[in-house]
Parts: C-alpha cells; sequence; structure tokens
C-alpha cells in the first residue's frame, strides 16, 4: 500500500500550539499560524531572522553560550517544559510553556529544534496536556 505524500510544513500549521522551527544559529525557519497568533507578529517579520526576537526569559544564558542556543535546548541537556515569558509584537510579556525537540540528521549532527509554546494559563484546563 502507497503511503500519501505528507506536507510537514502543513502538519505543524495544522497545530494549535505555537510552533517554531529553528536551526542551529537560532534563525527561524518556520512559524506557524498559531504562533503568529500568540504573538502578533507576521510570518515576514519572523522568518529568516533570530528567535531572539521574542525576548524570552528562558534564553537569559544566550550570551554566554556564544548566541547559539538556550540553555534548556542544548544538546544534551532536558527538553522538558519550561515557564517562560516571551515579548509579543505589542510588547507586552506572554507567560508561555515552552518545550522543544532537537532535530537530527543520520550522522545526529544537530540541524536544529522545533519549539512549541502554548500560553501559561491554557495548562491549568483538565482537558489540557503539554
Amino acid at each position: 500500500m502507497l503511503e500519501p505524500a505528507i506536507n510537514w510544513k502543513e502538519v505543524i500549521d495544522s497545530l494549535k500550539k505555537g510552533v517554531v522551527v529553528i536551526d542551529t544559529g537560532g534563525i527561524i525557519r518556520h512559524v506557524n499560524p498559531a504562533m503568529m497568533g500568540l504573538t502578533g507578529y507576521g510570518a515576514d517579520e519572523l522568518l529568516g531572522n533570530s528567535c531572539a526576537i521574542f525576548e524570552c526569559s528562558c534564553c537569559n544564558s544566550r550570551q554566554s553560550r556564544g548566541g547559539r542556543w538556550c540553555t534548556p535546548f542544548s544538546p544534551g541537556k532536558s527538553t522538558k517544559p519550561v515557564f517562560c515569558k516571551i515579548n509579543c509584537k505589542s510588547g507586552f510579556p506572554l507567560e508561555v510553556v515552552r518545550q522543544a525537540s532537537l532535530l537530527y540528521d543520520a550522522k545526529s549532527v544537530t540541524l536544529g529544534a522545533v519549539e512549541t509554546f502554548v500560553p501559561a494559563t491554557i495548562r491549568m484546563l483538565p482537558s489540557f496536556s503539554i
């Protein structure tokens, strides 16, 4: 049986969580509509730019790591959900639960990460799981 071709961008775009795909330099390579809705930024403002645009409170260690990776998502570190504050385009902070999964090539070289962002208030709903 032939399996249908799956377009990963369509899958990511259908998710209700905010999703950002970044490369190892922290450059945003894809962002889904839910993330644009959370932050108020358009794709044209995010794609090709640094994820530092969100001024995430979890990224305080970025400078000490040469600007490449946030400590919670560094290779060899845990990718458990963390509470963070990100700045929206409006300048207002948004509390989120952030989680990342690192992306690897066939030789286990890190290519980037897929990060999800969920408003922290949604986390309190009984039917929602991270």
